[in-house]
């Protein structure tokens, strides 16, 4: 699902380098971009602490077997 751009506020964050490299090269071995991946992992410490309600799980339909 895009984004509008307007729909996003930018936030600066402190990294130590360790993780700075290790978050860099997940992007880079995933082809995940960092800010993807930080908005996940935002979206994960909200949910844990009960601030962002859990997504649905969307079941995809399977069509009927042929036996």
């Amino acid at each position: 699902m895009a984004r509008a751009k307007r729909d996003l506020l930018q936030q600066s964050i402190y990294l130590e380098p360790e993780k700075a490299a290790l978050l860099a090269t997940l992007s880079q071995t995933t082809l995940i971009p960092k800010a993807v991946l930080l908005r996940k992992a935002v979206d994960a410490l909200l949910e844990v602490n009960g601030l962002l309600p859990k997504p649905r799980r969307v079941t995809a339909k399977r069509p009927p077997t042929v036996q």
